[in-house]
């Protein structure tokens, strides 16, 4: 099991991402690459991905999901981020042939053994969505459904519960693609994504 200190994931953060230069001078060298791509961090970060995308127990999660639950998917965004998704869709039909979505997510991240359960719920009219959301805490009416696939990405993984109490805990000067570069990234944007709600 893996030390959940804030030590430990920030430790864990810059054995991934590149710092100390500025990221607003980013030109593509003769190589084709940017900056950031030419560091050891960054080759450590896309070696995870290769690793992450040949796991058989990602496969095997997916067996283990069709007995659960009636309509999931894969939302993974390879090298995008720092997470594969797995999504369980939970549809409700609303008035004059709406239809509210809620997507349950398990974010597992490729650069430690963590996992994040969380849910994005929309409107759907005519196949166009509106009003998307992201919740770290889970409404009530989905807690069965994240409990379930909590329980799977432990037992198939083995991964642990990301704590949100160190979501928003900066990383200052590293380089995590999609954070602005006047801001800090965090924890959650260092391990998992940017972009939670960006689920195909």
């Amino acid at each position: 099991m893996m030390d959940l200190t804030e030590a430990s994931l920030v430790e864990v953060a810059r054995r991934f991402y590149p710092e100390g230069y500025p990221v607003t001078s980013d030109e593509y060298g003769q190589d084709g690459l940017l900056p950031h791509q030419r560091t050891p961090e960054y080759a450590r970060f896309l070696e995870a991905w290769d690793k992450a995308m040949a796991w058989p127990e990602w496969k095997t999660l997916f067996q283990e999901m069709r007995s659960v639950f009636p309509r999931y998917g894969d939302c993974t965004q390879p090298w995008a981020a720092s997470c594969r998704r797995c999504c369980v869709y939970i549809w409700r039909p609303l008035p004059e042939g709406a239809r509210h979505l809620t997507i349950v997510a398990a974010a597992v991240s490729v650069l430690a053994p963590l996992y994040l359960v969380y849910c994005t719920t929309e409107v759907v009219v005519d196949k166009d969505s509106q009003e998307r959301h992201v919740f770290l805490e889970l409404p009530e009416e989905v807690k069965p459904q994240a409990a379930a696939l909590s329980a799977l990405v432990e037992r198939v993984l083995g991964y642990q519960a990301f704590p949100l109490r160190f979501a928003n805990v900066s990383v200052p000067g590293l380089r995590v693609d999609g954070v602005d570069w006047r801001k800090e990234p965090t924890l959650l944007d260092a391990l998992f994504d940017t972009d939670l709600d960006s689920l195909f």
